[in-house]
């Protein structure tokens, strides 16, 4: 993917200063990287039975046994792919509110008329080529159902390929139901949605800035996740993750410069390890307690994902102890080819879980993994790059006859 931009700006009122867009966050690209081999590994997870069933429901599940490591142990986090998922909704929400942001603070025009053809056609085009590669792939290798492969494979055996619910599946906003084609599509859903209402988070981002509000926003943001997780109104449940990237996003400056301070302090550095920890055991909260909570608090621990998801971001944006160790090169060759990954891991992980059946799932994931990460590869390359320049030559010609343009903001945004 391409960098994330998270630099500082010359100082505003308010004891603040604005967003910028210099400099880049090499380590959020590299930790989008990561979040997509988590729902790669996670999937990769479910083709086992004992872990299907186990995920299903923790009834019966023997301690030590594989289904409770990869769902009830702190192993839970190698394989929280739903979890992960709201990692890239709140970098999302930190990459696409920032750079707006910085040019409303500055008082600079931002380009919308330009914003929403690159954004629209950067999404939707790796969206319909992914579609269709998820379509050949069920054609080449019809999916069996066989229930002694556990639930989860069991539930891939439906897909429909007829040309409606190929168009359903490609309108992206339009999807009422979890997509059967590309599951994976669902999260694209409201990164669209997200993508969409951009200008209303950016006003948000606005009303959350200034000193001492971080807490209480953060505060403010987890309860309306809570209520979405709870009610099981699923608005509330993720646009919660993108505005407080949108969040972080206001605050980057102010936070850099307060997380610079405590790592001065005597305790600082154990202050920052708690912090670090203290997200992935959020994300991960519900299944550690699973046996135990359940109805309305196993609603409110599962909704702690959200804030857990900031909380990772949030410490690799501002402590620069972590970002070092994710700037390797293959890291962030991953995070370049993460979007791709997403779009392209789960019908090749199906199709050889299929073929080589449940006793032998690790052959299947032989196989899947290493073809997700070349195909990984070849749809940056050939799909998603080539979306990109469509999309900023779309919104030039959009601006430039319908507006005037603003060059600085024609460039495509980073990440998703």
């Amino acid at each position: 993917m391409a960098g994330t931009r998270a630099g500082a700006a010359a100082g505003t009122g308010a004891g603040q200063r604005p967003s910028g867009s210099v400099g880049r966050l090499h380590a959020l690209d590299a930790l989008r990287g990561v979040a997509a081999a988590v729902v790669l590994v996670h999937h990769v997870s479910m083709t086992v039975p004992a872990i299907s069933e186990a995920y299903r429901s923790s009834r019966g599940v023997e301690f030590a046994s594989v289904g409770w490591w990869a769902t009830l142990s702190p192993l839970k986090i190698v394989v929280a792919g739903p979890e992960f998922v709201l990692v890239f909704f709140v970098l999302s929400g930190f990459v696409l509110v920032r750079s707006p942001l910085g040019a409303v603070i500055r008082g600079n025009g931002y380009a919308w008329l330009a914003y929403y053809p690159r954004r629209v056609i950067r999404l939707a085009l790796p969206v319909l080529v992914s579609i269709l590669l998820a379509g050949l792939w069920i054609a080449l290798v019809p999916r069996t159902g066989d229930p002694s492969a556990g639930p989860w494979l069991a539930r891939q055996a439906d897909a429909d390929l007829s040309l409606g619910n190929f168009l359903r599946e490609a309108s992206i906003v339009g999807l009422a139901e979890r997509p059967d084609v590309n599951p994976p599509l669902w999260s694209l859903v409201w990164e669209m949605w997200f993508s969409l209402l951009l200008p209303l988070f950016v006003v948000l981002a606005l009303a959350m800035r200034g000193r001492r509000r971080v807490a209480f926003w953060a505060l403010l943001l987890t309860a309306v996740a809570t209520t979405g997780y709870v009610t099981g109104i699923e608005p509330l449940m993720f646009l919660p993750a993108f505005a407080l990237g949108g969040l972080l996003a206001a605050h980057y400056d102010e936070l850099r410069e307060r997380g610079a301070a405590l790592a001065r302090r005597p305790a600082g550095t154990a202050a920052w390890i708690g912090l670090t920890l203290l997200g992935p055991l959020l994300l991960i909260l519900h299944w550690l307690l699973r046996q135990v909570l359940t109805g309305f608090w196993g609603d409110v621990t599962l909704s702690l994902r959200v804030p857990g998801a900031f909380l990772v971001v949030a410490c690799v944006a501002l402590w620069p102890v972590l970002q070092h160790p994710l700037t390797t090169r293959p890291l962030l060759w991953l995070g370049r080819v993460s979007f791709s990954l997403y779009l392209v891991h789960f019908p090749i992980v199906v199709t050889f879980a299929t073929l080589f059946g449940p006793e032998r799932w690790w052959l299947g994931a032989l196989c899947s993994v290493p073809l997700s990460l070349v195909f990984a590869q070849l749809m940056t390359r050939w799909v998603e790059q080539p979306a990109q320049r469509l999309g900023v030559r779309a919104g030039e010609a959009v601006s430039g006859a319908f507006g005037r343009s603003h060059p600085e903001q024609n460039r495509p945004a980073p990440g998703l």
